[in-house]
């Protein structure tokens, strides 16, 4: 049985790894860190037989674990991985993996020295309605994808816990404290950007992963579409181009409902997602599947997340060791790096060849 232990104790590892770690046969979590007691609090009844702790690195000296899920806001994920790796554990951590390109590479590099296993939660990947599209364009179904269209609207963004103590304590936090801060999503420092870090990470390991082969260009747009008072976008367009398919992402906390939309456009087929709905169209007819919980249904995903916990547990207790996940969480943070760009330049498309660093 492994051990491991968590650090942040907010919304998504209350209501989503917590319970997808419950009932696991080959690790459980013995310990958390956070730095409200608040929080530690609730977490004593969801780990009664755990240790807790408000420093990090006070939990990861005092214990023997073989690896760390890190639930904290995006801004302290790279000090936090990287601490957690020159402990020598394995570790598991909340999208985005870091949010600049230079971070990408200090994480990369301490995996490499560590020998450790470094993994990003892309739970998406494992909602019912989006495996079921991927199954479709691996088999064939509608040929060459050629264009996808991606949306996901909102009317805010997801709740975030509240601190004890309004002010953010560090821009640059120091790794081995929790960082205390009120809607961290809203706080660039914090979350590293709006919806377009927040949203766009899941859209990118989706349709890179439909489309199957790397951007040539990307051309980005942020908005402040309701909110102009906010210090970050609302409201994001993103467009891929690649040989032989056109990727568009329209991303929005300014909308009136809540949804998800894509279309998957191939050279003999189409496949539509609405929600909960998705169906194959093919010259010969077509097909629809209905599932249970629709996409914009809950934000934490408890039954994704499993999947996830299977996965990295895999790549830890396997010599040969793939790395996808690491690649596809590399190529995501360089490519909203350049999405950030390509708006601060007014729009410009840019080039994407060659930019992009596995995780390797």
């Amino acid at each position: 049985m492994l051990s491991g232990a968590i650090i942040g104790l907010g919304n998504v590892a209350v209501n989503g790894h917590l319970p997808g770690w419950e009932g696991c046969e080959q690790a459980q979590i013995i310990a958390a860190a956070d730095a409200a007691e608040s929080r530690l609090a609730q977490g004593r009844s969801r780990l009664p037989g755990a240790r807790l702790y408000t420093d990090v690195s006070a939990m990861l000296a005092a214990e023997v674990v073989d690896f760390v899920d890190i639930c904290t806001p995006p801004g302290m994920h790279a000090s936090l991985i990287r601490l957690a790796l020159s402990r020598g554990l394995h570790v598991l951590c909340e999208k985005p993996l870091v949010l600049t390109p230079d971070e990408l590479r200090l994480v990369s590099d301490a995996r490499t020295e560590s020998g450790r296993v470094l993994h990003t939660v892309h739970n998406w990947r494992y909602a019912p309605i989006i495996m079921q599209a991927t199954a479709l364009i691996r088999q064939g179904q509608i040929g060459t994808v050629q264009y996808v269209s991606w949306q996901v609207h909102r009317c805010e963004p997801s709740v975030a816990v509240q601190s004890p103590s309004s002010p953010v304590e560090s821009a640059t936090p120091d790794p081995s404290r929790m960082l205390r801060t009120d809607n961290w999503r809203l706080d660039p420092a914090i979350a590293g950007g709006g919806i377009l870090l927040d949203h766009g990470y899941h859209a990118l390991y989706i349709v890179l992963d439909w489309l199957g082969e790397e951007p040539q260009t990307i051309t980005a747009t942020l908005e402040k579409r309701r909110h102009p008072e906010w210090p970050v976008e609302d409201t994001a367009n993103v467009r891929l181009r690649s040989s032989t398919a056109e990727i568009e992402i329209l991303l929005t906390w300014a909308s009136s409902s809540r949804s998800n939309r894509a279309v998957i456009e191939g050279t003999c087929g189409t496949i539509r997602i609405e929600d909960g709905t998705l169906v194959l169209k093919r010259e010969g007819g077509e097909q629809s599947w209905t599932f249970e919980q629709p996409l914009s249904q809950g934000s934490h995903h408890p039954e994704w997340f499993r999947q996830v916990r299977d996965e990295f547990l895999r790549e830890m207790l396997t010599d040969e060791r793939g790395g996808e996940n690491l690649t596809m969480a590399s190529r995501c943070v360089q490519l909203l790096h350049l999405a950030k760009e390509s708006d601060h330049q007014g729009g410009k498309a840019l080039a994407v060849s060659g930019q992009l660093r596995a995780g390797s």
